[in-house]
């Protein structure tokens, strides 16, 4: 440890070491970045898990609008259906707006928020969809 100590003093002069012989100004300036690139990893991470999380909530929503409009095409009888699904609930109400073409408005909530409604109009006979809004 003597030969250490007698090293470094006579490589740097003694304004850089402090009485222990360590590079003090360094050794703080190496901690200060280690530590910052530790909080900065952490809320880089954290703000990709919450990106995510989100991105997952809104497939999911897309997901059952669309399971929505499958059932809503099987009985095009005006009606009101309400599906339970595994990520919410989905209401289908169908209208006729002329002998070939059916009107659905597809409500989707979860437990914490309603969705906008979502307009579905498409062919009675062929099951195609004309317009999605």
């Amino acid at each position: 440890m003597l030969k250490v100590n007698i090293i470094i003093t006579s490589k740097f002069n003694r304004k850089y070491l402090n009485e222990g012989g360590f590079l003090l100004p360094y050794s703080m300036l190496l901690f200060m970045i280690v530590i910052t690139a530790a909080v900065l990893s952490t809320s880089l991470f954290l703000s990709k898990y919450r990106y995510l999380v989100n991105m997952g909530e809104v497939y999911e929503r897309k997901v059952s609008i669309a399971h929505g409009a499958l059932l809503g095409m099987k009985d095009p009888v005006p009606a009101s259906v309400i599906h339970e699904g595994d990520f919410g609930e989905t209401e289908v109400v169908n209208s006729l707006l002329n002998e070939h073409e059916v009107l659905m408005e597809i409500t989707y909530q979860t437990d914490e928020k309603v969705f906008k409604p979502v307009s579905v109009v498409y062919n009675r006979e062929t099951k195609q969809i004309i317009d999605w809004k």
